[in-house]
């Protein structure tokens, strides 16, 4: 199995530096978390060097567009996509899986009048994930669509709603992008999530039960990662939360306890 860690959990600005730590931590990538902005070429450029001096890999991007696919403004809406659009063809030349992006994060709750309602969501999410497909198919990268919890997101909360909404697309290039701490919040089964949904999951997010890393929570990690073993998934997991303590000494026992966890 092959762990990697989001960008900002080194502590570092530079990507030199952050790529030779993770590499010296033992993981076998970096996410790269770049909000609010496509990816530049120079970003590119400084990603490539660093992760061909480390002999890590860049897993995938976390962001690289502004506002949301999902968004209520159109204008808004459509310029994520073409954020995406403009970030995948940086993504391409840094050999990263894809793009990870949620329908919406905290742009509006439940318990409040929405401006569009359910059959709109959908409207809005499909033109979007049909024009972002068009352009990851060209380039040959995922889009990988996260659910997120009813408490983040009121659109895509599971990933089975993920799944229905990639298949609308029909294109094999928008993937699901499984996030632990999401799933433990909404699935009734990790582990029978995975085996329902596995040839639509792309990459997965990793987080223990209070959103610190892997090994200070109740999450059960054992079954799921046997499950993936099982299904021979070859892509990253990724560490995507909070720390306990302090950092490389957090980073080197979450991935302890995951890969003994992957022991099974």
């Amino acid at each position: 199995m092959r762990f990697a860690l989001q960008d900002r959990l080194i502590g570092k600005s530079g990507y030199k530096d952050i790529f030779e730590e993770a590499g010296q931590l033992g993981y076998d990538g970096v996410e790269i978390t770049h909000h609010g902005a496509p990816l530049t070429q120079e970003a590119a450029d400084d990603i490539i060097v660093a992760s061909e001096r480390s002999g890590v890999a860049a897993s995938a991007v976390c962001g690289g567009y502004r506002h949301w696919i999902g968004d209520f403004n159109r204008d808004q809406r459509l310029e994520a996509v073409a954020g995406i659009a403009q970030s995948m063809e940086q993504i391409k030349r840094i050999g990263a899986q894809g793009l990870i992006a949620p329908a919406a994060f905290g742009i509006i709750s439940r318990g409040v009048p929405l401006s569009r309602d359910a059959a709109g969501d959908q409207e809005a999410l499909l033109d979007s994930l049909s024009r972002i497909a068009e352009k990851a198919e060209q380039i040959g990268v995922y889009l990988l669509l996260e659910p997120l919890n009813r408490y983040e997101d009121h659109m895509i909360n599971r990933v089975e709603q993920a799944v229905s909404l990639i298949e609308r697309t029909g294109s094999s290039r928008i993937k699901v992008m499984a996030d632990f701490f999401h799933m433990n919040i909404e699935e009734a089964d990790l582990t029978a999530t995975i085996e329902q949904h596995y040839n639509h999951i792309g990459y997965f997010h990793l987080a223990d039960s209070a959103r610190k890393e892997p090994g200070t929570g109740h999450t059960d990690f054992r079954q799921p990662f046997a499950k993936l073993q099982e299904l021979r998934y070859d892509g990253f997991l990724s560490l995507e939360c909070g720390l306990s303590g302090e950092r490389s000494t957090s980073l080197a026992g979450a991935l302890h306890y995951l890969k003994v966890s992957a022991q099974v």
